[in-house]
């Protein structure tokens, strides 16, 4: 389990002077799954994305695989996500076996550093990808979905 640290904002007893302390809260992994259709998987990662994070949704895909021919995939990272460059290169085999099963694929990023590792996936992943930044979230969804 990883720490962030948050801070929040206390005013003192006449709400003139704002004061800050800074508060440590401990974060599970944070990765939400989100549903869109049936045969469509989506994720939301707002903490670390690391191994553990690469099982989650291997898992889930798989599960999906299991009752359709193809699927399609739905990735977005906040602002708070935690993306480790070992979990990503841990996510290609997975891709490469599986890269012939998906439909659609979009991905809501706006790391450029992603936005070009996620060009390069098309190399193995025989899918049509789109690229979104996180002010184009809305036509990401509604592209996944039709």
């Amino acid at each position: 389990m990883n720490s962030r640290v948050f801070q929040q904002r206390v005013l003192d007893s006449n709400n003139l002077f704002p004061n800050f302390k800074t508060i440590t809260t401990k974060i599970p992994h944070m990765l939400s799954t989100v549903s869109l259709d049936d045969n469509i998987i989506g994720f939301i990662i707002d903490g670390p994305y690391d191994e553990h994070a690469v099982e989650k949704i291997q898992t889930e895909v798989s599960e999906k695989l299991e009752i359709y021919d193809r699927v399609s995939f739905y990735i977005e990272d906040t602002i708070n996500a935690d993306i480790s460059l070992k979990a990503i290169l841990k996510s290609i085999p997975f891709k490469i076996k599986s890269g012939n099963r998906f439909g659609r694929v979009a991905v809501v990023t706006d790391r450029k550093w992603l936005q070009v590792i996620s060009n390069v996936e098309r190399l193995f992943l025989n899918a049509e990808i789109r690229i979104f930044t996180s002010q184009q979230r809305l036509e990401a969804i509604q592209w996944i979905s039709h």
